[in-house]
């Protein structure tokens, strides 16, 4: 989430400490934009910039591999940084001083991925220390979280360790026997929170189980409204949410929705539902600024070439959930030949960047070729539009950023060429100016 503006040209990762090693395998920084000083630039500034860190380990991990476009994880595939000695650190130099709101980092996935803990950013116009000083920061849009200490129900209560005012006591742990996390009983249960007032919520994040039963948060709604209706259940869909990783957190990011309730409604028989944290981020209310890259595909219409079954759907890729066991049913899955997806925005934005989740179950590399597209033009069913890039591997299951040069469109177009080609998205995002 975005929630703070530094001014500065460069920006530093800085890992402080003896013999440590700093691997970035993608680094992306997003600011306030130029025409405003009211809206966060969805545009990734540090793609292709000029990056230098303080040593290189081998010919694999150069400084300019974390800016190249590339999220690819497993180092031996040459696209992460890698350097060697004490009080590492890595710099992108932006050119111009911008007010940042937010810097994304991509892990190292073939091992080693707690090398990172301890990392600073640091963001400022001094190469003093090599950059490595922090510069202060400036509060621009709403990091205030509206749920803690909120007025907080739920359908039932397991035992006295699990009220529901437990998700909003600004505790995150998330051992249950601690008592700092919400416990139901029966089917269909929810949560619900009472912000008092009509925020424009968007984002929500929600820290799991993690002593066990991680996976019971699956399938959980996060409903957004003014009504109490079916206890508040049957307010507007802001998000699905999938697996959440035994006790991890996870945002959910969503164009702005307006309400005084938020609501996570998990339906089903038997089902248990357990929130460790719920925290709540909206718009500040003293301007119309919200530093949260917005998804304009969540909830929008959604077509395909064909679909293979009933668990395919098209609206699947865009419904909030980036589960990606097929069989779960939230997945697309075309059949034939030169397969397609494609979703309508409804009006034109400059779009900058697309990320899309692959199927983690299996085929991850049917996704291999296929074309993003952009533009206006429903002839060839979209897939006439301006290429905007093709996908290469994308890892069982994960999720992959594309960023390039703002492209004006209504439709993003997900287009395979090929025989006898299969094309599943298990999520696909879309971010714009």
């Amino acid at each position: 989430m975005r929630n703070w503006t530094v001014k500065g040209r460069f920006v530093n990762i800085f890992l402080p400490g003896h013999g440590k090693y700093l691997t970035l395998c993608e680094v992306k920084v997003f600011a306030v934009k130029e025409t405003s000083e009211c809206s966060c630039d969805s545009k990734n500034l540090a793609v292709g910039a000029e990056a230098v860190q303080s040593s290189t380990y081998n010919h694999l991990g150069a400084a300019q591999n974390a800016v190249d476009g590339n999220s690819e994880s497993n180092y031996m595939l040459g696209s992460c940084t890698h350097t060697a000695g004490d009080d590492p650190w890595w710099r992108v130099d932006l050119k111009k001083v911008h007010k940042v709101t937010s810097v994304s980092i991509t892990n190292r996935g073939d091992c080693c991925e707690e090398r990172i803990v301890g990392a600073q950013i640091r963001i400022g116009n001094s190469l003093e220390n090599n950059g490595n000083i922090k510069e202060t920061s400036e509060c621009s849009c709403d990091s205030k979280n509206l749920a803690v200490g909120a007025e907080a129900v739920q359908s039932s209560t397991y035992n006295h360790l699990g009220a529901a005012q437990n998700a909003v006591d600004g505790n995150s742990e998330s051992n249950y026997m601690l008592g700092s996390c919400t416990h139901t009983a029966g089917d269909d249960p929810w949560w619900r929170v009472d912000l008092k007032k009509v925020h424009k919520v968007t984002s929500v994040s929600i820290t799991n189980r993690g002593d066990c039963c991680e996976e019971r948060i699956v399938g959980a709604q996060i409903r957004i409204g003014n009504s109490l209706e079916n206890n508040g259940n049957s307010n507007d869909l802001a998000a699905t949410v999938g697996f959440i990783q035994s006790g991890g957190t996870k945002t959910f990011y969503f164009k702005p929705v307006k309400g005084r309730f938020v609501n996570i409604f998990l339906p089903g028989h038997g089902k248990y539902l357990t929130l460790c944290e719920v925290k709540v981020f909206a718009v500040n209310e003293t301007s119309e600024c919200s530093c949260d890259s917005k998804n304009l595909a969540v909830g929008a219409e959604a077509v395909q070439s064909s679909t293979y079954n009933h668990l395919g759907a098209a609206q699947n890729a865009v419904d909030g959930n980036s589960e990606s066991n097929y069989m779960l049913g939230s997945c697309t899955h075309t059949a034939g030949d030169d397969p397609w997806w494609r979703v309508d925005l409804k009006e034109v934005h400059k779009v900058t960047s697309v990320s899309i989740t692959n199927r983690g179950d299996c085929c991850e590399e049917r996704i291999v070729g296929a074309q993003i597209r952009i533009g206006n033009s429903l002839e060839n069913n979209g897939n006439s539009n301006d290429p905007v890039t093709t996908i290469g591997f994308i890892p069982s299951g994960g999720t992959k950023t594309f960023d390039f040069k703002p492209v004006k469109g209504r439709y993003v177009n997900i287009f395979l060429p090929g025989t006898n080609k299969y094309l599943t998205l298990c999520e696909v995002e879309v971010f714009a100016d």
